[in-house]
Formats: C-alpha cells, structure tokens, sequence
C-alpha cells in the first residue's frame, strides 16, 4: 500500500496494481447513489447517481501520494451543512464531497478543481469574505473583512453574555478570559488546558490589535503573500472556533 496513515473516518476498499487505493465515497457513504438530505417533513432516498463518485461508490487517491488530510471543515463526512446542523443536499465546498484533500495534489497543482488551491486549505468563511477582494488586488481590504468576520463570528457564539459595545481585543480577552471564560477552549482544571486557554486569547487579542485595527484605520498596502499569510491566521481562529462549537465545548 502506496498512501499510509489514513484518518480515521476514511475507509480504504480496494488497492489497485499502480499503488493507488480507492476510498469509500464520503458524501454517499459507499452507496453510489445520492444520499438521504433530511430537507423537508421527511428524509428521503433517491435513485440519482452521485455526483461525486459518479456512481461507483469511491475516490481514488493516486499511487505515491501523501497521506490525504481529512476535511476539517465537513469532518470527513463529504457533506454541506446549514447553520443549523443539518445537510443541505450538497457537497462540501472544501473537499468537494470527497471528505478529504489530497495533499500532494494540492502541493502539485495536478488534477485539481477550480477552487482546489490554497483557499481550499482556508476555512470556508475566509474565502466568502475575503476572496473577491483578494482577486481584485484589494489585499489589505480582504484581511480586514476576515478578522472582522472572526470578531463577528465569536460576538455571535458569544451571544447576549457579552455587551453590543465589547469589541477587537476587549472582547477577546473577555469572552476567552481563562479565569471566567464564556467561551473554553480547553480544560481549565489542568495547567495544559489554561496555557491553551490563554494563549489563544492573547493569539485573539494580539489579531485584533496588530492585524484588525491597523488595515480598518490606517491606509496600508500589503502585498499578495502577506495577505495570504495573514488570511490563514483568519483561518486558524475560525477553524478553532469550529472545532470548539462542533464539540459542544461553549
């Protein structure tokens, strides 16, 4: 076998004589038909093939290839999820319904889909925000719209515990305070868990005020690979967001 340390979530079902492997279909779970979409009074199964697998209930990962990544932002499952948690009958706009990212393709530029390069390693959110004003040569313009959407994203898990008021880093420091965090980030009963705690609140903070506030009240060029950098860091807190809220950690 060619491709070693599979995630857990991705089933291997066959190897094929070059080395490559192929994996259970993620959005429709083996089946090669379109999945259950839970949409309506009722879920319901349909005959259509599926659009990823094209019907034949696999994705093939090429011979050689790195271990692929499992998608972070579907969790693997292939599928496009409302705000609500529930399946809205599309495939993941990251992975393309695959549950993973193959990253050798990636890193080689081959047999990629349109949206299948770096923003594909973003969050998901990053990319509507920040995309169309990074294409139009607006680089610091897309910085500013990511963070401003991390600060938005936490005011709303946030809720009514914190003030209309509270923003940047004032509202960093209280929303992960790890004295009396209203959102955790860990488990504050170890000293493992408040290092955590408060190192992602300082990161927060430190993304307010140095990267957030000077691109909104200054008039600051940057070019294209400092934005990309620094829209990663977007993507890392977004991403430490998601994996917090998915856990049922608030």
């Amino acid at each position: 076998m060619q491709v070693k340390g599979l995630p857990k979530g991705l089933k291997e079902v066959a190897e094929f004589p070059d080395g490559s492997i192929a994996l259970e279909c993620q959005f429709c779970e083996g089946t090669g038909v379109f999945p259950r979409t839970g949409i309506g009074d009722e879920d319901y199964a349909s005959t259509e093939v599926c659009p990823v697998c094209k019907g034949s209930a696999v994705n093939v990962v090429p011979a050689n290839s790195e271990a692929p990544m499992l998608c972070r932002y579907c969790k693997g499952s292939g599928r496009g999820w409302n705000e609500d948690g529930h399946f809205v009958g599309e495939p993941c706009r990251v992975c393309g319904g695959r549950g993973f990212l193959d990253l050798s393709a990636l890193k080689s530029g081959q047999n990629l889909s349109p949206q299948a390069d770096i923003w594909s390693l973003m969050h998901p959110d990053v990319m509507t925000v920040a995309k169309s004003r990074f294409d139009t040569g607006h680089f610091a313009d897309a910085v500013e719209a990511a963070f401003k959407h991390f600060n938005s994203t936490v005011k709303k898990i946030a809720g009514s515990r914190v003030t209309d008021d509270l923003d940047g880093a004032r509202l960093m420091n209280k929303v992960f305070s790890p004295n009396e965090p209203i959102i955790k980030l860990s488990d504050l009963s170890t000293e493992t868990g408040k290092n955590i705690q408060q190192g992602y609140m300082q990161m927060f903070a430190g993304g307010m005020m140095a990267i957030r506030n000077p691109k909104a009240h200054a008039n600051i060029t940057i070019d294209a690979n400092s934005a990309i950098h620094l829209l990663f860091v977007s993507s890392l807190f977004l991403y430490m967001l998601a994996d917090i809220t998915s856990d049922g950690a608030v």
